[in-house]
């Protein structure tokens, strides 16, 4: 998302599961008029994954797949695995994701029934794998993925926001929504560990990363992926001064033709540069406390003209949390005005009037 950030290990239980649901879908159109043998099916299953197979709900969906038309169970079989290969099209403008449609009205029997069963295995593994205690769990995957990813894996890749995944704060999200992309609901790439605010009503939600004007053909183009395409490596950070100070983000050096409508989706679904720019009263005071203490040396206005510059330097660049991640953006935009603009900003202000 905005941080380039890796997965974690446990993330690897996922594709196993993804292995098993293609196995019952290629199962379910081998031959025109395959019958359900749960017998013979679970002879098709790793054998640490056959206890999902008991569970009520997981039979009921895979008895609910079979009583599809043979047409249906293909449909069903070929979104699978065309939306599991996601990850090989991020770049391509011919590929598209198979939704399940959001109207009442345009219901498509195969992407229900493959919906039922993505979800559901997905609530019967996400507080453990039963008969596996260290394989998988959504808490596993919050404290491996911090580990994982050091100063980046303590703060919410999204918005930067200090999260201590390792004891279970904040959430871990299905980018692209579950109930929408069914296939995506176990896709080790589509779970990321984010904040509650990122997460929640207020921000991504249930909201669809592709908008709707992009849906269709290169669709994926159009969006900032978790693990494979970050903002940071696309976006450029500025303050605008006016009316009053704000995050804008505008296509970097390393962006592309699509930079410009990536920024767009991710500003749409996390608002990212309003809930960044609450955070600069106390970036400022920051750099101005800083500023005091360097004052109080008795030092001259060009010696702390000359701190000021270090002060930038210092904090440029961090990701420490979201505080300081504000602050770095502010110093780095600070670095590049002249003597007499940070003068004008800084030691002119009243606060610094009576120092040397």
């Amino acid at each position: 998302m905005f941080l380039p950030v890796k997965q974690a290990a446990c993330s690897g239980t996922l594709n196993r599961i993804m292995d098993m649901i293609q196995n019952i879908l290629d199962y379910s159109v081998r031959t025109l008029i395959q019958e359900l043998d749960f017998d013979e099916l679970s002879g098709l299953i790793e054998p640490a994954l056959r206890a999902l197979l008991e569970k009520k709900k997981i039979r009921e969906d895979i008895e609910a797949l079979f009583q599809l038309t043979y047409p249906e169970r293909t449909e069903a079989s070929r979104a699978f695995f065309s939306d599991r290969g996601f990850t090989d099209h991020v770049e391509d403008g011919a590929y598209r994701l198979h939704p399940r449609p959001a109207a009442e009205h345009e219901k498509s029997r195969p992407m229900e029934a493959l919906g039922r069963l993505c979800n559901d295995l997905y609530d019967s593994i996400k507080n453990g794998l039963p008969g596996e205690k260290d394989s998988f769990s959504i808490a596993m995957l919050q404290r491996e993925y911090e580990a994982e990813n050091g100063e980046n894996g303590r703060v919410c890749p999204v918005c930067v926001k200090e999260n201590l995944f390792g004891i279970g704060e904040g959430e871990v999200d299905h980018y692209f929504p579950r109930k929408r992309f069914p296939a995506l609901a176990l896709h080790p790439y589509n779970l990321l560990p984010v904040c509650r605010d990122c997460n929640g009503p207020r921000g991504k939600h249930t909201k669809n990363p592709v908008d709707v004007s992009d849906a269709g053909p290169g669709e994926l183009c159009t969006v900032f992926l978790p693990y494979l395409r970050s903002g940071k490596d696309e976006i450029e950070l500025e303050v605008s001064e006016e009316p009053s100070r704000y995050i804008v983000m505008k296509p970097g050096p390393g962006g592309d033709k699509n930079t410009e409508k990536r920024i767009a989706n991710l500003e749409r679904l996390y608002d990212l540069g309003r809930r960044w720019s609450t955070v600069f009263p106390y970036v400022y005071e920051d750099v101005r406390e800083e500023l005091r203490q360097a004052g109080e040396r008795g030092e001259t206005r060009e010696e702390r003209l000359g701190r000021l510059r270090e002060i930038m330097t210092a904090n440029a660049g961090s990701t420490k949390n979201r505080r300081d991640f504000i602050k770095g953006v502010y110093c780095g935009g600070l670095l590049k005005k002249s003597d007499e603009e940070l003068e004008e900003i800084f030691l002119d202000d009243a606060a610094y009037h009576g120092l040397p």
